[in-house]
């Protein structure tokens, strides 16, 4: 999947908040469910869930390109740095 100019925009436009990341954004403008990319990125729907609600301090560079590929954006669009 790839977002649009508009999605992409509403993605870099949202907060960040608490979580860190913009995971749970970029899935609800997709609207997938945290299952449905699991399984789209052979992840478990847990991890899935623990990097959206920001309960993981760290992310492989592995698994945020695969997050990132998946959407079609950068790696900095999804888990900008707290300085963003």
């Amino acid at each position: 999947m790839k977002f649009t100019t508009v999605q992409l925009r509403e993605l870099r436009l949202g907060d960040i908040e608490a979580t860190g990341n913009r995971l749970a954004r970029a899935m609800q403008l997709a609207e997938l469910t945290q299952a449905q990319l699991a399984e789209s990125l052979n992840l478990t729907q847990p991890y899935v869930s623990d990097v959206a609600r920001g309960r993981h301090a760290t992310i492989t560079v592995e698994n945020a390109h695969k997050f990132a590929s998946y959407f079609g954006v950068s790696i900095e669009d999804l888990f900008p740095s707290r300085a963003a």
